[in-house]
């Protein structure tokens, strides 16, 4: 019998890849050591001379180290992209690529409702360095076409849309960059690989808040860009170093730590949160379930086609508006109010709390924030969450 070596993991399935590629280089250990140190020494100037044209050869923690390299391995492997380098948050991630791919004078047609960090990157920070972008509704890829200007350089969007779940046809839009020649690039945090892969739909830079399902115990702050390895080099040596946001090792570890159990995580959240959408969908006081996987929606067909299962995150929208989501809030017991998703606890929380006003006004969405609330369905027992939910609905 001849046992796979952890290189040889690479290409199997996504759970036993996580377990072991990547960790094959610290003498057998089945949890690999974690490289604190901020710097690495050398025997001679002519070695650390040799050192600056070697990719494995580490010189100091901000650049690159051991730790972090196993956890960018296995995230890489992951996406099916080459490559990934780790930031110290997703919005450290979000920033540096958006700095990399553009320049003074350079537009981005982003999608909305976005992400509030993104949205407010784009309008507060970018713009004083004379790059502009549009927001539009990726469903509408007349809207997409139209957005596009000659200045345009890259498409900006989101697998989910944040808080209403909404889904475009991700290979239409691919087909409109390329046909302008522009850079696509998508904010996978809410999908994950689990459910979405986009760099198979054509997608060419994916980024993640690795701090939510990657990491999956709400103790880890971090962030990753995964594309081709020349891409991410460029990245990782120019604006990485420059900038300053590499991941430390410690998170490094503990990520790669959550990484282990990623694949049996979400088949447990995916399970719960199935049956908790089925109830709330058939609940008096819910008016919409937003969660394109569930037969009922209007965007079934196209979810069923592009994703291969749900998250534990999805929204719902109460008859009763803002009074009685405040209601439900604060009676329920196990579902905690917190502005992340992704952990082992059950987290509940609203729109109507934080996203920007102007990113909604005078659209569908406007009418929609306050009445909304976003759940995010932990590993928690299934029967003790559904009767939290079911007792705080039926006291409205």
């Amino acid at each position: 019998m001849r046992i796979l070596s952890r290189k040889e993991t690479k290409d199997a399935g996504s759970q036993t890849m996580l377990t072991h590629y990547g960790d094959e280089s610290f003498h057998g250990a089945v949890v690999p050591p974690v490289f604190i140190n901020t710097l690495f020494s050398f025997e001679s100037y002519e070695a650390f001379q040799r050192s600056q044209f070697q990719d494995e050869t580490y010189y100091y923690s901000r650049v690159s180290n051991p730790t972090q390299q196993i956890a960018e391995k296995k995230l890489a492997a992951l996406e099916k992209g080459e490559a990934a380098k780790l930031f110290a948050s997703g919005m450290a991630a979000i920033s540096s690529t958006l700095l990399h791919c553009l320049r003074q004078g350079d537009h981005v047609v982003c999608g909305y409702p976005i992400y509030n960090g993104t949205y407010q990157l784009f309008q507060t920070f970018l713009i004083k360095f004379g790059i502009t972008a549009d927001f539009v509704d990726f469903r509408q890829l007349d809207q997409v076409r139209a957005a596009i200007k000659p200045n345009t350089k890259l498409l900006y969007c989101e697998g989910y849309s944040t808080f209403f779940m909404d889904v475009f046809d991700i290979p239409a839009v691919v087909e409109i960059a390329k046909e302008h020649g522009l850079l696509t690039i998508m904010d996978n945090t809410c999908a994950t690989p689990a459910t979405l892969r986009p760099i198979e739909w054509g997608i060419d830079i994916v980024i993640h808040s690795a701090s939510k399902y990657l990491s999956g115990h709400s103790d880890v702050t971090a962030g990753v860009v995964i594309s081709t390895q020349a891409w991410i080099d460029e990245l990782s040596k120019n604006d990485a170093v420059l900038l300053g946001a590499s991941l430390a090792p410690l998170e490094s570890w503990l990520l790669t730590r959550g990484l282990k159990t990623f694949g049996v995580r979400m088949k447990q959240h995916a399970e719960s949160a199935g049956r908790i959408a089925l109830m709330l969908n058939q609940h008096p006081q819910v008016a919409r379930v937003n969660l394109p996987l569930l037969e009922q929606h209007e965007q079934h067909e196209l979810a069923v086609r592009q994703f291969s299962d749900m998250t534990g995150l999805f929204s719902f929208e109460m008859h009763g508006g803002a009074a009685a989501v405040k209601r439900l809030m604060n009676s329920l017991r196990l579902f905690q109010i917190g502005v992340s998703w992704g952990g082992f606890e059950s987290l509940i929380y609203s729109p109507g709390l934080s996203i920007h006003p102007e990113q909604t006004t005078r659209t569908e969405w406007e009418t929609r924030l306050e009445r909304t609330i976003r759940i995010s369905v932990g590993l928690e027992d299934i029967d003790d969450l559904m009767e939290d939910l079911q007792r705080a609905l039926n006291e409205l």
